[in-house]
């Protein structure tokens, strides 16, 4: 980890000062960079936070950009990581972008660019470690710079293979462990934002990291990992917890079939290097399709994702969490009501019957035994509180449940019990999509357009009812909050209690915003072993 630059190293300002029609110039050690004013907010976009990972940087942590002569514009986003585009997902405002390895950039907004000190709000995209963008239009930070006087910073970071192979055959002096380029690619940002957003009126000693889905799981892996200690101070995983990693058997296999498809040998890694991009995406995608790689990581959900390879991560993240790590930051995490109908809905499943749905869950769990378990006990709960019971419905409630929701508690168990000074906050999302003629219910990443207020881009998903907007001011003012201080309490959301294992305190998100104590306890019940863990 670079040390800190004093602050007037970096925070010059070039004095067109007083010319409002002058664009924003701000130095930075490698440059300076020029970015533009739109609505009162000084905008730099397509950021390099480090130099290109390609050539012989492929396959290796992130090294500082090159310097540069004169100012460069920073008015135009970034390439995104190298992914594929899914149909279907315009419905949440992906966007098929220009993609390339050269990708590691990030993007500024700050309602000043003067002696304040605001609150960092540092977002990590999600897409299931394979796709996504910060440069995606529904993560425009306008919203939340402008109504909360807060920096907000996105970014990129390397996806699938690319970020996440582990293989030994890759490492050297220079990178002596092997995986997980893509979670150090986010350090190497947070490092970016430490020695640099001072220029931009942010506080380094103020920045709180916050994701979704995958970007929620980065978040939690953040909370576990040494080489993040004192890069951000409050966290806010959405729909992501500290469960989700490779083993490393798993994940030297994954590389084993994956080189097998390039017709590369795993030990020859000059190859690995000078294979076009698009070869190693190709090769990702049919790994992707391969029904005996789908059951091998089953259990793991994804192939390229975060590895515990003893290095970057010593073990589990919410191990780490349990032995004290992030004890001292701020937590607020929560999940959505229904998440996997919407994942469900995107693989094309739309109906099941009951033995179907134990399959499914049994390619999950890696035991059918468990698989019948977990689906008896759902099945019996949801009948005997009178909601449907369907064996659709079942396979989405245990799915949510076991990808999100109890990692999720189980992470806020664990950091409210370490008695540091970070505080722990839990919510629950249960507003209702009227996409697909309401099937979805309260789906995954509902939450997205509420965080950044960017409803209008996604209605067809959220709806027009105008409580939408009322609820995404809501969540907006909590989040922001909770940003500056570590408390999402606000004046339309008093008195926020924090949550406890023995009291698991829980804000409801949607069209009844409330507190409760006690959600579904019945079909928690079986998770209170380390069932699945």
């Amino acid at each position: 980890m670079r040390p800190r630059l004093p602050s007037q190293a970096i925070a010059t300002l070039d004095c067109f000062g007083k010319d409002a029609f002058m664009p924003p110039i701000v130095d930075t050690r490698y440059g300076k960079l020029q970015g533009q004013t739109e609505d009162d907010l000084h905008v730099f976009r397509g950021v390099p936070f480090a130099a290109p990972p390609v050539g012989e940087l492929r396959f290796r942590a992130p090294r500082p950009p090159e310097p540069w002569d004169g100012v460069r514009e920073a008015n135009e986003v970034g390439y995104g990581s190298m992914q594929t585009f899914v149909s279907g997902l315009e419905l949440l405002g992906a966007w098929e972008m220009p993609v390339d390895e050269d990708c590691l950039t990030l993007n500024i907004w700050t309602p000043g660019l003067d002696d304040a000190k605001r609150p960092v709000m540092f977002w990590i995209h999600g897409g299931g470690f394979a796709g996504g963008s910060g440069a995606t239009p529904i993560y425009n930070g306008q919203h939340l710079a402008s109504r909360g006087d807060v920096v907000v910073v996105t970014i990129n970071y390397r996806l699938g293979a690319l970020g996440y192979l582990y293989n030994q055959a890759l490492t050297d002096g220079d990178d002596p462990t092997s995986g997980n380029y893509g979670m150090r690619d986010q350090i190497a940002a947070l490092e970016w934002v430490r020695d640099h957003i001072r220029a931009f009126s942010g506080d380094p000693d103020n920045v709180t990291i916050f994701g979704e889905s995958a970007g929620g799981m980065s978040v939690g892996v953040l909370m576990g990992a040494a080489e993040a200690e004192g890069l951000f101070h409050r966290a806010i995983p959405q729909s992501g917890a500290a469960h989700h990693s490779l083993p490393i058997d798993i994940a030297e296999e994954v590389c084993r079939r994956y080189c097998a498809i390039l017709e590369v040998s795993p030990e020859d890694a000059d190859s690995l290097r000078s294979i076009p991009a698009q070869d190693m995406l190709d090769a990702q995608n049919a790994l992707a399709a391969d029904p005996q790689t789908s059951a091998l990581t089953g259990r793991y959900l994804m192939a390229f994702s975060p590895v515990v390879e003893g290095g970057f991560l010593e073990t589990l993240p919410i191990e780490s969490v349990r032995n004290g790590r992030s004890k001292d930051v701020d937590l607020l995490c929560g999940t959505i009501e229904d998440e996997w109908t919407l994942l469900a809905a995107i693989q094309g499943v739309n109906e099941m019957d009951e033995t179907s749905a134990r399959g499914a869950l049994a390619v999950t769990a890696g035991d059918a035994d468990v698989a019948n378990q977990l689906y008896d006990h759902y099945r019996d709960a949801r009948t005997a509180r009178a909601a449907a019971s369907d064996a659709l419905t079942v396979y989405d409630s245990v799915m949510t449940d076991y990808v999100f929701r109890i990692p999720s508690d189980r992470l806020l168990d664990a950091h409210s019990a370490l008695g540091g000074s970070g505080k722990t906050y839990g919510y629950m999302f249960n507003q209702q999509s009227p996409a697909m003629d309401g099937r979805l219910r309260a789906p995954h990443a509902i939450d997205i357009p509420f965080v950044w207020g960017t409803g209008d881009q996604m209605r067809a998903f959220i709806g027009e009812d105008p409580q939408t907007d009322q609820l995404s001011g809501f969540v907006m003012d909590a989040w922001i909050s909770f940003a500056r201080n570590g408390n999402p309490s606000t004046n339309a959301l008093p008195g926020w209690p924090e949550y406890r294992a023995d009291q698991r305190y829980t804000m409801v998100l949607g069209p009844d915003v409330k507190t409760v104590r006690e959600d579904r306890e019945v079909e928690r019940e079986i998770w209170s072993s380390d069932l699945l863990e």
